[in-house]
């Protein structure tokens, strides 16, 4: 599961000091598979809710019961020799639906099984989701809806009990770019009134689905698979975005609406202006360790330096960095999007990997934000995770499993993972990192060990830790 994905669930469950502010699609859009928080999926403790009701006002037509005729009056423009709409009730051009999948239900539950696995693994460490028994996706999954070409698809899968549905997004065979998992049931919805409609899903006795977005003029068309479930494909993301879904009969009659609630106001831990980043002073070690000196057994090498130059790294990360703002919602530390875009002005600080493989911190010029940059390839299609976050009023970035900042008096640090065990880290402008973070939902809680120049031990502390690498 991607690490955004999981600093999002992280945020969606912490609700004790802010209001909820993260919807199902931004729990499911962003990262890639992946890889992990498809990490969009990974901020960075808590645990979450997932089970989503999107809040807003949900409507029948003329407050009308579902079996009731709708009034003759405006309907929408089907093409006669394809059955698509061609505009709304109001006459505006409407976008063409994704095509149907013709990946077989088997090769899909397939392909999303490891995904599944994660995600149900991940919540069940942090004790969330009450409302999910965990049943693995199997044969008995229903395919509701699938959406896309080739390997690039959305699919839906509901339980046994359809009492839970998940969403499965693949960039590649394999390869899923997001999944998540929510209750078909509002009451599931611990702690929160529902007062609107199930995610992606309408009532019955809807032929037809038109869909929203921000930013766009004209709506899109859903496809509409079973139960009620529709899916917009692959390549529409609604992070943060959906501001409208309708309903329509068979007739073309519209008979139910959902409209977007104004979104709460965040409310940001107050940090002072001037407040910028502060890491700790550089030591040169006298004494490269190459031994554990707790037990004389050989140190893990630290990860290798990557051979991208920095110009590279930051022209790769920016498109990454375009697909995190396209798909943010607008309830985000304002200090993320006054940093700007990724250019070749911002610091990169620390970059690990072989080949086209990397994961690099990137500091914004006014010293205030980090982008953490995990990507398998050259460019954003990709395998990739991805997260910005601000500075604390400490001068500090708060604590992250995918990097860390060196303490002060700190020349060398060991990290004790729990596979490779030992390992001495790559350390480069006062941050630290333990192997290619990125990509996978292995969160340990792990011993860091710092050690001053003449090697010794000065900071000892627990940390939770990405220990399992791409």
């Amino acid at each position: 599961m991607s690490t955004e994905i999981e600093r999002l669930l992280a945020a969606a469950a912490d609700d004790t000091d802010q209001p909820l502010t993260t919807d199902i699609d931004d729990l499911l859009v962003r990262a890639r598979r992946s890889v992990r928080k498809t990490r969009i999926a990974t901020a960075s403790t808590a645990v979450l809710t997932t089970g989503v009701i999107i809040a807003g006002v949900a409507t029948w037509s003329a407050n009308r019961n579902e079996s009731t005729e709708p009034a003759d009056g405006p309907r929408l423009t089907m093409d006669p020799s394809t059955g698509r709409i061609i505009k709304d009730e109001t006459g505006k051009a409407v976008q063409a639906p994704p095509p149907v999948s013709q990946l077989s239900d088997a090769n899909l539950r397939n392909q999303c099984k490891q995904a599944d696995k994660e995600y149900v693994d991940f919540l069940r460490e942090r004790g969330a989701n009450a409302f999910d028994k965990g049943q693995p996706l199997d044969a008995r999954w229903k395919v509701v809806v699938k959406a896309g070409s080739g390997n690039r698809v959305q699919a839906m899968f509901l339980s046994p009990d359809q009492s839970i549905v998940s969403t499965c997004t693949l960039m590649s065979v394999g390869q899923a770019q997001s999944y998540g998992r929510s209750s078909t049931k509002p009451e599931a919805t611990s702690g929160r009134t529902p007062t609107g409609t199930a995610v992606n899903r309408v009532p019955d006795g809807v032929r037809e689905v038109l869909v929203d977005l921000d930013d766009e003029i004209e709506p899109r068309q859903a496809l509409l698979g079973e139960n009620g479930f529709y899916s917009l494909g692959f390549d529409a993301s609604t992070s943060g975005r959906l501001r409208q879904v309708r309903g329509y009969d068979d007739q073309g009659h519209k008979i139910f609406e959902y409209t977007r609630p104004p979104l709460p106001t965040a409310h940001w831990p107050s940090v002072p202006d001037n407040v910028t980043v502060k890491t700790a002073e550089p030591i040169t070690p006298n004494v490269v360790l190459t031994k554990d000196p707790l037990t004389g057994k050989s140190l893990a090498p630290p990860p290798p330096v990557s051979p991208l130059t920095d110009e590279q790294i930051t022209t790769r990360c920016r498109g990454v960095d375009d697909i995190y703002f396209s798909g943010k919602s607008s309830a985000q530390d304002p200090r993320n999007k006054a940093a700007g875009p990724v250019t070749k002005d911002w610091q990169v600080a620390l970059k690990t990997g072989t080949g086209n493989k990397l994961t690099a911190v990137l500091i914004s010029p006014d010293k205030k934000v980090y982008a953490w940059c995990h990507m398998l390839a050259a460019t954003a299609k990709g395998p990739y995770d991805y997260t910005r976050s601000a500075v604390q009023a400490n001068g500090k970035f708060a604590d992250d499993f995918s990097f860390g900042m060196v303490p002060d008096g700190v020349a060398q640090l060991v990290v004790d993972l729990p596979k490779q065990g030992p390992t001495r880290a790559l350390i480069s402008n006062g941050y630290y990192i333990w192997g290619l973070t990125g990509g996978n939902s292995d969160i340990k809680s792990v011993r860091i060990r710092g050690y001053d120049a003449n090697g010794k031990q000065v900071y000892t502390a627990k940390k939770d830790v990405d220990a399992d690498f791409d």
